[in-house]
């Protein structure tokens, strides 16, 4: 294969090494010799900003941005208040990517394990697919609503691969020979023993104790023209190097990749200290597979279709709008309010319960977020709004404490501006409601 013909997923990765100590390096069976970000222990250089005393009820927060243009008036032909999509990798706009295979009904998969010369297998083949399945297809059952069934086949033997793992300089951020040349290896061996055109998941799983690999290596690789593989053509491949055992709903993560979603972790430029999980802490799987509340926003199932528009709720005009939101993690009854703020930005509010994928959640209540379609994958197209932004919570547990309070309590209100403070203002208010629901009132004047 040529130079150039693969794309790779860059903020596909979502490793979250926590190797230097703290309850992340125990849930790991190995270190690994490349950490990716600091440790959810230790704290980052603002940490010190948002400890204090806890708020009483009905803390009100207030938040300036700089955004000239008030709520859009119009809503996009996509759904009420969808900002466009754009052409940014992964964007977070609601119409659908046709490149991309909808999450929805029987979608198949295939695990295919990898050997090289240089390192006979420690592991079976049956293990290392125990350690994402059943678990990767019960999270998206239960954050789909039953609506996406991810069936995977484990083919059980290994593909032995022509040369040694360590002439193919794996990698985090792979240089284009090694990995094209690890693409091209692998579908030669697979061969004929497997008919690609059967699978829109295919996942490739390296020997994990090979000399040669990176567990930091983890990603998609988009093929920016599709590879040929017998009759059938591959668009996509998810690339597993985990150890065994590996980083909780990693699987899972890359998957949401091969349907479109974008990494909500933000990268920091080379050299820097800063915290990869500031923008959205634990409130989604995409920013970190650790996080303690891993089910996807709302936002995400809008996208997907797993929510119908008719369970979202468009304020796009001054006034006053009160909806009862059921949390995301249970079926039915609204789940979303969104306020667009202009083409490509637009605030979103939803119910997060410690319930289904997020039964370790740390705190419940009202979550605020914005959304950019025109942010790609690893930039911060989503930022959650901390209602508390003084206090932190789950010290030890949470990938990113300052945000774990993040959610409203009963009684609390989040004050959002949108412009110059002459301007004007949303204003958030929720309540409990009946058997968990919560009574979000927005007004925006």
């Amino acid at each position: 294969m040529r130079g150039g013909a693969f794309r790779n997923e860059y903020g596909g990765e979502p490793y979250d090494d926590r190797r230097s100590g703290g309850a992340h390096a125990a849930r790991r069976a190995r270190p690994r010799a490349v950490p990716r970000r600091r440790g959810a222990h230790a704290a980052p250089r603002s940490y010190a900003a948002h400890r204090g005393v806890a708020l009483a009820v009905g803390f009100v927060a207030l938040v300036a941005w700089t955004l000239f243009a008030g709520p859009a008036a119009a809503a996009s032909p996509d759904g009420p208040c969808a900002p466009q999509r754009t052409d940014v990798r992964h964007s977070e706009g609601v119409s659908w990517d046709p490149g991309y295979r909808r999450p929805d009904g029987d979608i198949d998969a295939v695990l295919l394990f990898l050997s090289f010369p240089d390192h006979r297998p420690d592991v079976a083949t049956t293990a290392l697919a125990a350690d994402h399945f059943p678990a990767t297809t019960e999270f998206f059952t239960r954050s789909s609503y039953g609506r996406l069934r991810l069936r995977p086949t484990v083919v059980r033997r290994w593909f032995t691969m022509p040369r040694p793992s360590t002439a193919y300089a794996i990698h985090r951020d792979w240089a284009p020979a090694g990995r094209d040349a690890y693409l091209r290896d692998a579908i030669a061996a697979v061969g004929p023993a497997v008919d690609f055109g059967r699978y829109p998941v295919v996942y490739l799983v390296a020997d994990p104790d090979a000399p040669g690999v990176d567990s930091d290596a983890t990603k998609v690789i988009n093929f920016g023209r599709p590879l040929r593989a017998g009759h059938a053509w591959i668009n996509r491949l998810v690339t597993v190097f985990e150890r065994h055992p590996p980083d909780p709903n990693v699987l899972a993560h890359e998957t949401n990749h091969v349907f479109d979603l974008p990494d909500l972790y933000h990268r920091p430029a080379s050299g820097s200290t800063a915290d990869w999980d500031d923008l959205v802490g634990d409130w989604d799987l995409m920013g970190s597979q650790f996080a303690l509340s891993p089910d996807l926003f709302a936002w995400h199932r809008w996208k997907y279709g797993w929510i119908d528009r008719s369970q979202v709720t468009c304020v796009d005009h001054p006034g006053t709008v009160t909806r009862v939101l059921t949390p995301v993690e249970t079926a039915g009854g609204a789940k979303l309010l969104v306020v667009r703020l202009d083409a490509t930005t637009a605030l979103a509010v939803e119910a997060r319960a410690a319930a289904g994928n997020d039964v370790r959640s740390c705190t419940e209540g009202v979550l605020v977020y914005r959304v950019r379609s025109d942010v790609g994958t690893g930039d911060g197209p989503v930022q959650v709004l901390d209602a508390h932004p003084r206090t932190s919570a789950c010290e030890g547990t949470s990938v990113y404490p300052p945000l774990a309070d993040a959610p409203l309590s009963d009684g609390q209100t989040y004050r959002y501006r949108f412009g110059p403070w002459t301007h004007g203002a949303l204003s958030v208010h929720a309540a409990r409601a009946a058997a968990g629901a919560w009574r979000v009132t927005v007004t925006e004047r």
